[in-house]
């Protein structure tokens, strides 16, 4: 999943970049795409050090009792930031796509009405609502199973597992604020280019 979302990410920075070239002399749309890569970089480089941390997680070279509890501890602590992350995708992707088809059925961002606006918006939110909850419900499963194999080690490694999973969520809150932050910020983007705000766009 994280693997997946990385290419994505990446695939939307270049559909960005290319209605950058595209609209390139047209002011906002140049911002917004310049904006949306400058959101994007940092969020691969962080999704990248997520990676790596669940990879260290799922690491051989341990027991199989360490490797179950430390997986469990990744999955209640990070998996939610990595989620928001990846539910996010799905709007800049949108946002680099409705750029092309504007381009290329138009030549331009022609200006929306209230009912243009609010089927956008409304497929945007359909679309990383339905991501979030799918892939939660893949976690979820994953959790359930989890906390199933370390019952069954008959031992108190579950309970230490919890202790340390609170500890860890505490210190992760300002990554799950910045992402929220980000979506907002995304959902601003999509705004600026649809309204035209402060700029001209023909």
């Amino acid at each position: 999943m994280i693997i997946f979302d990385l290419v994505l990410k990446a695939l939307a920075v270049c559909a960005l970049a290319v209605d950058f070239v595209l609209y390139f002399g047209t002011a906002n749309i140049m911002a917004v795409t310049g904006a949306g890569v400058a959101i994007l970089l940092p969020l691969i480089f962080m999704q990248y050090k997520l990676l790596n941390r669940f990879l260290e997680a799922a690491d051989y070279g341990q027991t199989t009792r360490d490797k179950l509890a430390s997986m469990l501890t990744y999955l209640k602590t990070k998996f939610f930031t990595t989620l928001l992350s990846v539910s996010g995708t799905y709007l800049f992707g949108f946002i680099a796509g409705s750029l092309v088809y504007f381009y290329k059925t138009y030549g331009y961002v022609r200006p929306l009405d209230g009912v243009d606006f609010v089927v956008f918006l409304t497929f945007i939110l359909i679309g990383i609502v339905l991501n979030f909850v799918v892939n939660q419900g893949q976690v979820k499963y994953h959790i359930k199973h989890l906390e199933t194999c370390l019952k069954d080690l008959n031992d108190k490694n579950l309970e230490l597992v919890t202790e340390n999973i609170e500890l860890q969520r505490k210190s992760d809150r300002s990554n799950k604020i910045l992402l929220a932050l980000v979506l907002i910020l995304g959902i601003l983007l999509l705004i600026i280019v649809f309204k035209n705000i402060g700029f001209i766009v023909k």
